[in-house]
């Protein structure tokens, strides 16, 4: 399968698509797509993100507090002019640097992830089937759903509301009045719906590849999601008690 053929794969014919990249794991060409498409996502979006920025800071006495002892009173008052000039007009390389920090950072999550579904899908299935590169390969190709599909939609909602922080995509998006900064916000949006389908098609690669039912490759992939949006609800809400 060409390129074009494994991407409408991922979407329309899932178990066919992922029983053929665990025969022949590629990923290479699948990285670049996830990374052009987080570095896109993470340029269109910087305006919004740096606005939001400014007011979480101007808005957070305990982090204006913070960052003054950490920098001291000059380095503090050239920080809240640098990201006030970027909230009023941001820079092409304050956009740049917004893409590529995005794309990185989603390039080495997914390496990351690879190798600890590789260990848990061992430890829980019993099986001696699989290798890091099919792992990298299917991993790759099921984020085509969230890089390219869920990030195309949150831009629009982006848009639309103006900030990067108070849109979901993620059951957050049933409760409207809920703050984005709130617990329940936090935890809502973690059961993230582009995620869900994230680890659903990713049962197809790791029953393929463990060789294992599609029962218990479920079970594996979403015990992952499990633990995966419970490290990001804590890591979440430690990054806004620094706020608060």
């Amino acid at each position: 399968m060409n390129l074009w053929q494994r991407f409408i794969g991922v979407f329309t014919g899932p178990k066919e698509t992922f029983s053929g990249l665990a025969e022949k794991p590629v990923w290479l060409d699948a990285m670049v797509i996830v990374l052009l498409a987080s570095f896109v996502f993470g340029f269109l979006i910087a305006p919004f993100s740096a606005r939001d920025t400014a007011e979480l800071t101007d808005n957070s006495p305990k982090m204006k507090e913070m960052l003054q002892q950490r920098m001291g009173e000059e380095g503090f008052t050239k920080y809240m002019d640098k990201i006030h000039k970027e909230a009023e007009a941001t820079s092409p390389a304050y956009k740049i640097q917004s893409g590529l920090s995005l794309g990185i950072m989603a390039l080495i999550s997914l390496f990351l992830q690879s190798l600890l579904l590789l260990v848990l899908g061992r430890l829980v299935s019993g099986s001696v089937q699989g290798n890091y590169r099919q792992l990298l390969s299917a991993m790759f190709h099921a984020s085509f759903i969230n890089a390219v599909l869920g990030n195309a939609l949150r831009f629009f909602l982006i848009t639309a509301k103006q900030s990067v922080y108070k849109i979901s995509t993620g059951l957050a998006v049933f409760f409207p009045k809920l703050e984005f900064n709130s617990t329940p916000f936090i935890v809502l949006n973690n059961i993230d719906l582009f995620q869900l389908w994230i680890f659903g098609v990713l049962g197809y690669a790791l029953s393929a590849i463990f060789k294992v039912d599609l029962k218990k490759s479920l079970v594996i992939s979403y015990l992952f999601w499990a633990l995966k949006a419970a490290v990001n609800i804590a890591l979440t809400l430690w990054g806004m008690s620094r706020y608060q």
